[in-house]
Formats: C-alpha cells, structure tokens, sequence
C-alpha cells in the first residue's frame, strides 16, 4: 500500500501545494521506502545547486533522509530535522493500520536557530563558499517551533 491507494493523485497534490505554501518549502510525497512519488514547489538555489552534482546530493540530502526515515518508521510521528547544510527538513508519516505506508516531506528552509554550513556545502557540492552565501541570499528563514506545528496540523489531518 503507498498513500497513493489512499487519496486520488489530485488530493494529494492540493495536500502538497498547501504543505508547501505553509512551509515556504518544496513538499513531497514518498512511499514507505523514501521513494518519490509526487513534488510540488521549486526548490530554492542553494538547494538545486546541491541537488544537481551526485556527491552534495548523496552527502547533504540522502543522509538525512535516510536517517528521519529510520526514526519516522520507528515512531510514526512527524519529524523535524537540520540536514548537513543547515537547512530545515520535515518528515510526516502517513500511517495506516500501526505502520507507515508512505511520507510527506518538506525542506530547505534556513534556520532561525541554524547556521548554514557553508564550508561543508562548498567541499561537497565543488563550488566555492562565496557562491554558497550568494545561492543562500533568497532562501526563507523558518522557526523550527512553528514548522513542527504545522507537522503535527498535517499529521492529525492524514491520519484519523
């Protein structure tokens, strides 16, 4: 079962492009298994520079997944995380019948309580730190408080 079964394609990306709107994130649904099944929002430039050169991606975003994937399936309760840049995630798990059938994720907000790790982003993404400030400049900055908020809104409204 993935949340595909549950609500149409169309449902899920009005949840999406609210959750997104919300978070002034890119929001995304996955499957039990991290795998992506739908996306909504662009990313910002920082995060499309990581995500576009195979090692950033692998070190900054992949860790992190797998990591707030390990803890969602343990706990079933919605997550919020820094990744390796400094930038926030979110992780709320659709659950059904005591396991996770799948995950809405958002991320690449700054921090209000974070400091973006621009010599890390440089070494792994091969770009220098000034172009990493510079990629920085129009990124949001989010409270980690009212983003769990918002987690916690969806996760009562996906599961019942």
């Amino acid at each position: 079962m993935t949340p595909l079964d549950l609500k149409s394609k169309e449902e899920w990306e009005a949840i999406l492009k609210q959750f997104a709107a919300d978070t002034k994130m890119t929001a995304t649904l996955t499957d039990d298994a991290g795998k992506l099944l739908l996306s909504v929002g662009e990313r910002y430039p920082l995060c499309e520079e990581i995500r576009k050169n195979e090692k950033a991606l692998t070190f900054i975003c992949s860790q992190t997944n797998t990591a707030m994937l390990a803890v969602v399936t343990k706990t079933l309760q919605p997550e919020t995380d820094i990744c390796e840049a400094g930038l926030i995630r979110l992780v709320v798990p659709v659950v059904r019948d005591g396991l996770l059938v799948g995950q809405v994720t958002a991320c690449g907000a700054a921090s209000n309580d974070e400091e973006l790790n621009s010599f890390l982003v440089s070494k792994e993404a091969g770009i220098s730190e000034e172009r990493v400030v510079k990629l920085a400049e129009g990124t949001p900055f989010g409270s980690e408080e009212e983003l769990a908020q918002l987690c916690s809104s969806l996760f009562n409204e996906l599961n019942p």
